[in-house]
């Protein structure tokens, strides 16, 4: 029997992309650790699909996705803002690339190819969150393209 196909997901190459920039794995998540002090030292980073196009022909991904970037310093009531926006900005910062990326998707069965990277907008502080949270929220829009796991 064989194992299903597992298609490259905007989250799955968001996360990787976010890796190859120099983010380390622990760092990034769809969601946030339930517990503060695993990621306090470093702040986290979150993604989320918030819109983007498909061109259907030839599978060219264009998701928009919401960042935000977390910081918290555990036994006080004083956000962090300086270090949850630097999170963003390093992501901002990532890409002022001019080549492609490849990104080694390891959950799935196929890798991906992100032609660029760029953000829109400027990075903003997300209010609503927990009370000694620093939250900042960036959109960043990726071109990506699948590729099979044999293309290096």
């Amino acid at each position: 029997m064989t194992s299903p196909f597992i298609y490259a997901s905007d989250e799955a190459v968001t996360l990787a992309w976010l890796r190859t920039i120099g983010f380390a794995a622990e760092m990034v998540g769809e969601q946030l650790p339930r517990d503060a002090n695993s990621w306090a030292a470093a702040g986290f980073l979150t993604v989320a699909v918030a819109g983007g196009d498909t061109v259907p022909e030839y599978r060219l991904q264009s998701p928009v996705m919401d960042i935000r970037g977390w910081a918290t310093t555990p036994g006080t009531d004083a956000p962090p803002w300086n270090k949850a926006r630097n999170l963003v900005t390093t992501v901002q910062a990532g890409t002022y690339r001019r080549e492609p990326w490849f990104v080694p998707l390891s959950g799935c069965s196929e890798n991906a190819v992100v032609k660029t990277a760029y953000v829109l907008g400027k990075p903003r502080r997300a209010y609503g969150d927990f009370g000694d949270y620093a939250v900042y929220a960036l959109d960043l829009m990726l071109h990506w393209v699948p590729v099979d796991k044999s293309t290096p």
